[in-house]
C-alpha cells in the first residue's frame, strides 16, 4: 500500500479543515509580508535618500549670528560642513507655511514632481501636504497676502516625517507645509529666522569625538548656542528608521504568533484522524510499517496547509509587492520606494508555519502510535471514549444536558479551539478599537496635564522683560547620559499657567527643586530622590541634580524648576526667558518666534493618526472575523462529524432539525460570552504593554483606554462571526441521513 495515495482522498474528506487552516496561514503571512516588505523598502530608501540629499548630522541656533567668513574658517579648522539655513513661518487662515531659503551643501531638497521655483511668483510645496489637500501643479496658493503658482512638489531628508514642531508626536499634513520660492520672493517675506546645519567629517561619539566636541564648544563660547539637536535626537529623522525597524519586529512576531491558531486546529484534526483510523494503523503496523514512517505520514497531512498557504501567499505578494508595500507609507511623505518580496522572506514564510504544523502533528500522534498493535487492530485503543459514555450515567438529568457535558469534556482540545477562536477574534478587534480609543482619550486628557494655557511661543532670542503678555519662561534642552534630550523649563510664577500637579493631584512648587514628568521618569528609569547626571548640549558640561518629585504628564520629557535653577543649568542670565505661554493668542513679531503651537493641536494630530491608520484598524477587525469564523467552523464541524450516528438516531426518534442543531451545537455557546469577556482585560493589558514598548519612539506614554461602545461593537461582531459559523455547520446536520445509525461502521 502506498501511503502517499491517501493524501488526495484525505483532503477531499477534510476539505473544510484544510481550507480554514490555509486561510489562517495566509492571513498571518499577508501581515508578515506587508510589514516585512514595507520595513525593508523604507530602510533602503532612507539610506540612499539621506546620503544623496546630504542629511544633516545636527542643526543648532545661536544668540549671536555667525558670519559667512566665520563659517568658512570653522569649516576649515574643524573639518565640518556648515551652512546657514534661513526660514520664515507664515500663517494663512490657520495653516502654517514654513518657507526655506535654498541651501547648497546640507539638507538638499529633491523635486519629485513638476519643476523648481526659480521665477518670481512661483512656489514648490512639500508633497505630502499637496497630495492631502488635492493640490496640482499649476494651481494658485495663497501664502500670507500673496498668491503663488505651484510649479512642483519636493521632499527634504530632514522632513520625511512631517512634524511641525520637534516635540510633536505625529505628523501634520493638513495645516502645515514646507515651501521654497525664488530668492527675490523670499527676500520680500520679512525678517527670517536662522538655524545652522552641520555635517561632521567622521563618525564621532557624542561626548568623546574630538572634532564634534571641539566644534560645539567653540560655537557655544563665541556665539552662545541657543539650541542643539543632533540627527539621532531629531524625531523628523529618527522616526523614519525607528518605525521601519518596528515594522520588521512586528513582522517576525506575527509570523510566529498568528499561525498558533492553525497549530491548535491541526493538533485536534490529526489526533482525531489517528483515533478514527486506529484499525488501519494497526494493519499498517502489522504489515511492517514503523512508527517513524507512520508519524511522518500523518505529519504530512499537517504540512499541506502550511505549504499551500505559504506558496499561494508568496506568489500573490510577489506579484503585488509594490502596491502592497506602499500600504506601510501612511506616516511618511510619499516616498518612491522600491518594494519586492525577498527570497528568504518567502522561504521562511513557507517553512516556519509548515514546521510548526508538522511538529504539532508529530506530538499529537506520538501517544497513540505507541499503543499495542493488537489493541489498534481491535479498534480498542481509544479508552477515553468508552469512559466518556459513563459520564453522568447515574444522574437524573435531561438528555440535552448530558449530551452537552459529554461533548465538552469528551474533546477538551476541540472545546479549547472554539474558545480560542472566539477569544482571539474578539481580542484582535478590541486591540484595534483600543488603539483608536486610547488616542482619543490621550487628546482629551492632555488638555489638563499640559497646563491651563492654549498658546506656546518658543523665541529665537532671550527676553529680559515681557512686553507681549502671558507668562515668560526659560526653556532649554539638556541631555541624559544616553544622549536623549529633555527640556528644562524654569518659572518663578507660583500661579503658573503650567498648573503642575503630582499623581495625587497635589500642587507642586518649582521653588523647591527639580520635578520631572511621568514620561521622563518612565523612559529614563528615574525615581523620586534619584541623583542624576545631565549634560549641557551647548557646552557639554556635566550637570548634577536631585529629583524632587514627579509631575503627571505623559506627553513630554520635561524637568520643571525655578528660572534661577534653569539658568544655572543652561548657562544664561537668571532674569532671561525664551518661551511665553498664554491663554490667548499674542501679538509677537514673527522674526523672533522660532515656533508657535497650540495645546489643541494634539487633537488635530490625533485626527490625523486615526485617519492614516484606519486601514490598520479595519484590517485587524477583518482578521478577527476571519479567525473567529474559521476556527469555530472547523472545530464545530468536527463535532458534527463525530456525532453523525447520534444525529441520525435523533432524526429516527422524531426530533426536528432545528432542535437537533440546538442539542448538538448548543454546548459550545458557553464559550461565546466567556471568550468575549476574557478578551476585554487581555486586550486592555496588551495595549498598555504595546504603548510602553514604543513610548520612546512615539514620544509619549499613551494610557490604554476602551470605550463601552467599542466593547459592545467587538462583542456584536464576534457574536455575528460565531453565529455565521454555526449557521453553516448547522446546514450539515440537516444533510445527515436518518438511516446512518443503522449502518454497522465505526467512526
Amino acid at each position: 500500500m502506498k501511503l502517499r495515495r491517501r493524501y488526495i482522498r484525505n483532503i477531499r474528506q477534510n476539505l473544510s479543515f484544510y481550507t480554514a487552516s490555509t486561510v489562517l496561514t495566509m492571513a498571518a503571512l499577508f501581515l508578515f509580508f506587508l510589514f516585512h516588505i514595507a520595513g525593508n523598502a523604507i530602510l533602503d530608501f532612507a539610506d540612499e535618500f539621506f546620503e544623496k540629499q546630504k542629511l544633516e548630522d545636527a542643526h543648532f541656533t545661536t544668540y549671536i549670528p555667525i558670519s559667512e567668513s566665520d563659517i568658512e574658517d570653522m569649516e576649515e579648522e574643524y573639518g565640518v560642513t556648515l551652512e546657514a539655513q534661513s526660514y520664515i513661518n507664515i500663517d494663512t487662515d490657520g495653516t502654517t507655511a514654513r518657507i526655506f531659503q535654498k541651501t547648497r551643501e546640507v539638507d538638499l531638497y529633491d523635486v519629485t514632481k513638476g519643476e523648481d521655483a526659480d521665477e518670481k511668483g512661483e512656489v514648490i510645496l512639500s508633497e505630502g501636504y499637496a497630495v492631502n489637500m488635492d493640490i496640482s501643479t499649476g494651481d494658485q496658493i495663497r501664502i500670507g497676502e500673496e498668491d503663488y503658482t505651484v510649479t512642483g512638489f519636493f521632499q527634504r531628508p530632514d522632513y520625511l516625517y512631517m512634524l511641525e514642531n520637534e516635540d510633536d508626536s505625529y505628523k501634520n499634513i493638513s495645516t502645515f507645509f514646507l515651501a521654497y520660492m525664488s530668492e527675490e520672493d523670499f527676500a520680500e517675506l520679512g525678517e527670517p529666522n536662522c538655524q545652522y546645519l552641520v555635517r561632521y567629517s567622521g563618525d564621532n561619539d557624542r561626548y568623546s569625538g574630538n572634532d564634534e566636541k571641539a566644534f560645539r564648544k567653540a560655537v557655544n563660547e563665541k556665539y552662545h548656542m541657543h539650541s542643539y539637536t543632533s540627527a539621532e535626537e531629531n524625531q523628523r529623522i529618527v522616526m523614519v528608521r525607528s518605525q521601519a525597524e518596528m515594522f520588521l519586529i512586528m513582522s517576525w512576531m506575527l509570523l510566529c504568533i498568528l499561525p498558533l491558531v492553525a497549530v491548535a486546529l491541526i493538533c485536534i484534526i490529526i489526533s482525531r484522524k489517528v483515533k478514527t483510523e486506529q484499525q488501519m494503523i494497526g494493519t499498517l503496523s502489522a504489515m511492517g510499517y514503523t512508527r517513524t514512517q507512520l508519524a511522518r505520514h500523518y505529519a504530512g497531512f499537517a504540512a499541506i496547509p502550511g505549504i499551500i498557504g505559504g506558496v499561494l501567499t508568496s506568489v500573490v505578494t510577489a506579484v503585488a509587492a509594490q502596491p502592497y508595500g506602499e500600504l506601510g507609507l501612511t506616516d511618511y511623505e510619499p516616498m518612491r520606494i522600491s518594494c519586492s518580496l525577498s527570497w528568504y522572506a518567502a522561504v521562511l514564510g513557507i517553512v516556519i508555519p509548515t514546521v510548526m504544523y508538522v511538529l504539532a502533528a508529530l506530538l499529537s500522534v506520538r501517544r497513540l502510535l505507541r499503543q499495542n498493535t493488537v489493541l489498534l487492530l481491535n479498534g480498542s485503543g481509544d479508552e477515553g471514549r468508552r469512559k466518556l459514555r459513563r459520564v453522568l450515567a447515574g444522574r437524573k438529568l435531561s438528555f440535552r444536558i448530558k449530551f452537552a457535558v459529554r461533548s465538552l469534556i469528551g474533546s477538551p482540545a476541540r472545546s479549547f479551539v472554539v474558545f480560542l477562536g472566539v477569544f482571539l477574534g474578539s481580542f484582535i478587534m478590541l486591540t484595534g478599537f483600543s488603539i483608536y480609543d486610547s488616542a482619543r482619550h490621550t487628546a482629551d486628557t492632555v488638555q489638563t496635564s499640559a497646563g491651563e494655557y492654549e498658546y506656546q511661543y518658543v523665541l529665537g532670542e532671550l527676553l529680559y522683560e515681557n512686553p507681549y503678555g502671558g507668562e515668560l519662561l526659560l526653556a532649554a534642552p539638556v541631555e541624559d547620559e544616553k544622549g536623549d534630550t529633555l527640556t528644562v523649563m524654569g518659572t518663578d510664577n507660583e500661579q503658573s499657567l503650567l498648573n503642575l500637579t503630582d499623581k495625587e493631584g497635589q500642587k507642586i512648587s518649582t521653588k523647591d527643586g527639580y520635578y520631572i514628568t511621568s514620561l521622563a521618569a518612565y523612559l529614563c528609569r528615574w525615581e523620586n530622590g534619584d541623583r542624576v547626571t545631565l549634560y549641557n548640549p551647548q557646552s557639554l558640561e556635566q550637570i548634577h541634580i536631585r529629583i524632587s518629585g514627579i509631575v503627571e504628564n505623559d506627553t513630554a520629557q520635561i524637568i520643571y524648576t525655578s528660572r534661577a535653577n534653569a539658568a544655572e543649568m543652561t548657562g544664561v542670565d537668571k532674569n532671561a526667558g525664551n518661551m511665553i505661554i498664554s491663554e490667548e493668542k499674542l501679538d509677537i513679531p514673527e522674526n523672533i518666534v522660532e515656533s508657535e503651537s497650540r495645546k489643541s493641536d494634539l487633537e488635530e494630530q490625533v485626527d490625523t493618526i486615526i485617519d492614516q491608520t484606519s486601514y490598520m484598524i479595519d484590517t485587524m477587525v477583518g482578521l478577527g472575523i476571519v479567525i473567529c469564523i474559521a476556527s469555530v467552523y472547523v472545530a464545530v464541524n468536527m463535532l458534527v462529524s463525530e456525532n453523525r450516528r447520534n444525529i441520525s438516531m435523533l432524526k429516527v426518534l422524531g426530533y426536528q432539525d432545528r432542535k437537533i442543531g440546538r442539542i448538538v451545537l448548543g454546548s459550545n455557546h458557553v464559550f461565546l460570552p466567556l471568550g468575549i469577556l476574557l478578551s476585554i482585560p487581555v486586550a486592555y493589558a496588551f495595549c498598555g504593554l504595546f504603548f510602553r514598548m514604543f513610548a520612546d519612539m512615539m514620544g509619549m506614554l499613551v494610557s490604554p483606554y476602551l470605550e463601552l461602545e467599542s466593547c459592545i461593537l467587538a462583542a456584536v461582531l464576534t457574536a455575528g462571526s460565531y453565529l455565521a459559523s454555526m449557521y453553516f455547520v448547522q446546514r450539515k446536520t440537516r444533510k445527515v441521513d436518518a438511516a446512518e445509525c443503522l449502518k454497522e461502521q465505526r467512526e
